[in-house]
């Protein structure tokens, strides 16, 4: 075995392991994972030194691998350093962790039960690459680290200057492996022309791999797995709203909170799913990972704001009052969220937990000039045949669907219909029987939901994306000690729409017909919103765009200073030249030497002894101007078997050049049978430096005497 196949294999592995950084966090991975490669690199080495420990060296590498795991990532089990039954518990349920991994947003909490499954993985890989070193060629002992590079990306895929760094690191650790263990300087120049090539085509695959011209995000197998939802009730709070409105109801307190800076609603779950009767969600449900980052579809700029909740009595169900796009959230005891609906769950009511949400950075302008986001999830889902009477109705004349033409129809619901009161019995239902009653006659009274359920049916119709939100409006002013307090009173639901670059939006079709007692919002969405509305003209006097509206890119392209990377080009360039160096090298040779074979007379043993010069060259072998077919025979001695092919070429060069008599057919053939005589015993060579040799790129240019 040697040490730097040994260190080179291994570093393999702590590649792989540090490719689960998006996953954990960079800081997290380092220790456990960089360990468990030491430990197995020291085990090695101790039993390369003391052979006698090699038939045990397996079993010490797992038992030494284990204890580093469990004094990196399992401390807290152990007792005074030494591990214990819950240690040995521990390590089992990482059996298991990858699958929990899975449920979590990603940075997922670096827990142990969580990150243990990386470390444990990475002690599989080092153990198979030490065994492989020994008993396979040494590429093959690569396979285990870019077995856990893979698994990495099954989590989620690399992009952009990461996964060239990754290509980079592979590519390296590739040519550490393959260098021969008495290299020779003065083959430098193939060995880094082969690496400049491999490094190539490794990292244009990996940059247009990460390259999607749809916009589509990079694969991750987290999609096809779902933290599994809390046993507690679950009632859907669109069917509490009504219950909660009630006089009985009306006054309970629901949950209090305390922030900087006003917001104008709080949500409790999202909707896109209607089959003519119900609205649901069916989207996963994940574990909150450390932090929540802002979907890929949010390309504006964002301010982190907090709030400090406290639920009350009326809080009933599994779901915390939230905001869109949810960072962190603190003191809540296995907090999950569905990240497109941004609804947060918990399995038991906090006292109290704080919340982060991000919050875009836009202007009224902005938001009446935006596009719509048609790729939203959820956002167009289909709602099966729409009733007659809703289906005739068209609010929005055919206009193009834009946050201008949203708008609108918000305020074609303001203009003809009418939010009953809160303190008489309002309509309920949302089911079409009740939609169909609700807006097929104008000034109708509706409730809030039966106004967010209408204005998404006829904004799916304009190919608007919409969906049905269900929470809670936010009170005007706190109380003496600073606290905000919302009451059933507060219920209500609302549509969202999905705006290009910023993600869902808020608006409010059912605030036209205010009354006393109702709150008033005044937070950041509903300002912005209440500003663009006052710009929007008429339907009729909508003019629509000529191109696609903002949609989010133009700010970064101005970020950017305009400049465009041509990556496609470039990738087809440098693909192509692969393909040309992998393929037009041997071709090139294998043309060259059947037209030095087609020479007649002397003519055709000079080309035997240059191409038996070219074919000794490209292994290696240094050759002078001067240079006679002796001298090089000389050189290349430490080819084994190329003498006699090349003491064939040199007597059929001493009758033709020098003998003064005519170049025979016999002569040539005796030139060139030397030739092929020389191939052969090339061909006794290691692969790598026939591989090398046919890739070789000097031999096709040619000197003042290499004709």
């Amino acid at each position: 075995m040697n040490s730097r196949r040994t260190v080179a294999s291994l570093a393999g592995v702590l590649l792989g392991g540090l490719c689960f950084a998006p996953v954990f966090g960079l800081q997290h991975l380092w220790l456990p994972v960089g360990l468990v490669c030491l430990i197995t690199a020291i085990v090695a080495e101790v039993c390369r030194r003391r052979p006698g420990l090699l038939s045990w060296r397996p079993l010490l590498v797992v038992v030494a691998g284990l204890l580093a795991v469990i004094e990196s990532v399992l401390q807290a089990t152990t007792l005074a350093g030494l591990p214990t039954l819950s240690s040995i518990r521990a390590l089992g349920h990482g059996l298991t962790a990858w699958r929990l991994t899975l449920e979590s947003t990603w940075p997922a909490r670096p827990e142990p039960d969580l990150l243990i499954f990386v470390p444990l993985l990475a002690l599989v890989a080092c153990v198979l690459t030490i065994e492989l070193l020994d008993r396979a060629p040494p590429l093959v002992a690569l396979l285990p680290a870019i077995g856990v590079v893979g698994v990495s990306q099954l989590y989620v895929a690399a992009e952009g200057l990461t996964a060239v760094l990754i290509a980079v690191g592979i590519g390296l650790l590739v040519i550490a492996v393959l260098l021969p263990d008495h290299f020779e300087y003065r083959k430098l120049t193939p060995w880094a022309m082969t690496a400049a090539v491999t490094l190539t085509a490794i990292v244009c695959g990996l940059i247009v791999s990460t390259i999607d011209p749809h916009g589509r995000t990079p694969y991750s197998l987290q999609r096809v797995q779902s933290a599994t939802a809390p046993a507690s009730r679950q009632t859907s709070p669109l069917d509490e709203l009504a219950s909660r409105l009630s006089p009985q109801a009306r006054d309970k307190v629901v949950f209090k909170y305390q922030t900087s800076e006003p917001v104008d609603r709080w949500r409790l779950v999202a909707l896109d799913s209607f089959d003519g009767a119900n609205w649901t969600a069916d989207h996963p449900l994940l574990r909150m990972g450390s932090q929540l980052a802002a979907g890929p579809e949010v390309r504006v700029n964002t301010n982190t704001r907090r709030a400090l909740i406290r639920p009350d009595e009326a809080l009933d169900g599994p779901w915390l009052p939230g905001q869109l796009s949810p960072e962190t959230i603190g003191n809540a005891a296995d907090p999950q969220v569905e990240p497109i609906g941004s609804t947060l769950v918990v399995p038991e009511q906090p006292d109290y937990y704080n919340l982060a949400w991000a919050e875009p950075e836009i202007d009224a302008d902005y938001l009446r000039t935006a596009g719509v986001d048609s790729t939203a999830p959820g956002g167009l889902n289909d709602m099966g045949p729409l009733p007659p009477e809703i289906a005739d109705l068209n609010p929005l004349g055919g206009k193009r669907a834009t946050m201008e033409t949203a708008i609108a129809l918000e305020k074609y619901f303001r203009t003809n219909y009418k939010l009953a009161s809160s303190t008489s019995s309002p309509p309920t239902g949302y089911s079409w029987p009740q939609l169909k009653e609700f807006l097929s006659k104008t000034k109708n009274v509706g409730s809030s939901e039966q106004f967010a359920a209408g204005y998404v049916a006829l904004a799916r119709q304009n190919s608007i994306p919409a969906r049905l939100v269900v929470g809670f409006r936010a009170p005007a002013k706190p109380d003496a000690a600073g606290w905000y307090t919302v009451t059933n009173k507060d219920a209500y639901a609302w549509p969202e729409v999905a705006v290009a670059g910023v993600g869902w939006w808020p608006l409010d079709p059912a605030v036209g017909a205010q009354t006393a007692d109702s709150t008033n919002p005044t937070g950041a969405a509903a300002s912005i919103t209440d500003q663009a509305r006052k710009s929007v003209p008429d339907i009729q006097e909508i003019q629509d765009p000529e191109s696609q509206p903002s949609s989010g890119d133009e700010g970064d392209d101005a970020s950017a200073g305009g400049f465009h990377l041509p990556l496609t080009p470039i990738f087809a360039v440098s693909a192509a030249l692969l393909l040309l160096w992998l393929a037009g090298v041997p071709l090139l040779k294998q043309l060259r030497a059947q037209r030095r074979r087609r020479r007649a007379g002397s003519a055709a043993v000079v080309g035997a002894w240059a191409e038996a010069r070219d074919r000794i060259r490209a292994h290696g072998i240094p050759v002078t101007s001067g240079m006679t077919v002796r001298d090089l025979a000389h050189a290349a001695r430490d080819l084994p078997d190329t003498g006699p092919g090349l003491a064939s070429v040199a007597h059929a060069v001493d009758h033709a050049l020098w003998s003064g008599g005519p170049t025979t057919p016999d002569v040539a053939g005796q030139a060139w049978t030397g030739v092929h005589a020389v191939r052969r015993a090339l061909r006794s060579r290691p692969w790598l430096d026939r591989f090398q040799a046919a890739l070789e790129l000097r031999t096709l240019i040619p000197g003042p005497r290499q004709k």
